[in-house]
């Protein structure tokens, strides 16, 4: 089976399912680092690149694509590529505008319209010094920019693509940042603004979240008519690792009717993956996306139960929940052992791909990263 296939087939909770061995990605730096230690270089890290910048575990959408995507542990440890991006853009289009650019940092006007302050010296993320709507005045004048015409806004070279991915031997997903129906509404008013605006005008926030339902529904049918999409991600990040910042009353109102027209809409083009992105604990926010037809979740960090998600959610489909702090230079292979004992347990429930939560960072060794992979790749073999 290739890639595509075991994707579907793991996420159908097909009894004779072959899992997927693969990973989300990792920092540019582990892999320098990995180089060093024993790491066999296909591909080298073109310049530029810096330590912090992600290296997609997955394959690229386009073959001449300048994405970063892994080559050299793929084929080392003969892992499959992970779900592959679509390309997608749910903004205004507004132009980049550089406004400030010294020695150390540059400011700047994104495409959302957000002004950012970026360090040059390394890819952390950058300080978002003033959001574009902070009032319904704003959001009125904010949504002039979004017209019906979404050819601009398909990948280059739009038929040849459509072509080339019909024989693909990997899985695709569409969606993720910024789109969600708390996190989009977060991205372009800020943290505190779109909280205490579900206070003040929560009206706003419900014909926010109602218009950029409608567009993407519209962007996406041209989307989803042509390309065959294994599954669609709802990027959400809505809790710390104390817990959900949204009461089940505040997702009552301002989000789940959106995700059950949303799915609902997916659902009328054969999408049957639907999973949300969220950091943080998320137990008591499971419960909530399960009702409104939400298929599965990812990750499922180390805050998380993945046991007692599994034994709650029998038929909710799982990715990641591998705890990387078992693979760090002071940990051991008795650690690495058990944290692989306690995956294997929900693995042959099915329905569950296993790999590190995010981008592998610089604190996990070639040597116990080595150890963990070859011994998942034997479980999953004799699974």
């Amino acid at each position: 089976m290739n890639s595509k296939e075991k994707f579907n087939s793991v996420m159908s909770f097909d009894s004779k399912a072959q899992n997927m061995k693969t990973e989300f990605g990792y920092w540019a730096g582990t892999v320098k680092n990995w180089f060093k230690s024993g790491l066999p270089q296909i591909e080298g890290i073109r310049p530029g690149v810096l330590d912090a910048d992600l290296i997609r575990g997955s394959a690229p959408i386009y073959p001449d694509s300048e994405e970063l995507v892994d080559k050299n542990i793929m084929a080392h440890f003969n892992l499959d590529p992970y779900l592959a991006k679509f390309p997608f853009d749910i903004s205004p289009q507004f132009k980049y505008r550089t406004l400030i650019d010294d020695k150390e940092h540059r400011i700047y006007i994104d495409n959302y319209g957000l002004m950012q302050k970026a360090i040059k010296s390394n890819a952390s993320i950058p300080m978002v010094m003033d959001y574009p709507i902070k009032n319904r005045k704003d959001f009125y004048k904010y949504k002039e920019n979004y017209d019906k015409d979404y050819s601009g806004r398909l990948p280059e070279n739009w038929e040849d693509l459509v072509k080339d991915l019909r024989d693909r031997d990997f899985p695709i997903r569409l969606g993720g940042n910024p789109f969600g129906f708390s996190f989009l509404g977060r991205h372009l008013m800020g943290e505190v603004g779109f909280m205490t605006t579900m206070y003040d005008d929560p009206k706003l926030i419900k014909e926010f979240n109602g218009f950029f339902l409608d567009f993407v529904m519209d962007y996406w049918s041209e989307i989803l008519g042509s390309v065959e999409i294994d599954c669609v991600v709802i990027l959400e990040d809505m809790a710390y690792k104390s817990g959900s910042f949204f009461s089940k009353e505040m997702f009552a109102e301002f989000m789940a009717p959106y995700y059950i027209i949303f799915i609902d809409y997916l659902r009328q083009f054969g999408i049957k993956n639907i999973i949300v992105d969220c950091d943080g604990l998320i137990d008591e926010l499971v419960p909530l996306w399960a009702k409104v037809g939400i298929t599965g979740i990812f990750p499922i960090e180390a805050v998380n139960d993945l046991i007692k998600i599994r034994k709650e959610f029998p038929r909710l489909q799982l990715l990641g929940g591998i705890d990387k702090k078992v693979l760090f230079a002071d940990s051991n292979r008795k650690a690495i052992d058990g944290e692989l004992k306690r995956i294997l347990k929900v693995m042959k429930t099915g329905g569950y791909i296993p790999h590190i939560d995010h981008a592998v960072s610089e604190d996990v060794t070639w040597e116990n990263f080595t150890y963990y992979r070859n011994r998942l790749n034997r479980l999953i073999d004799r699974a």
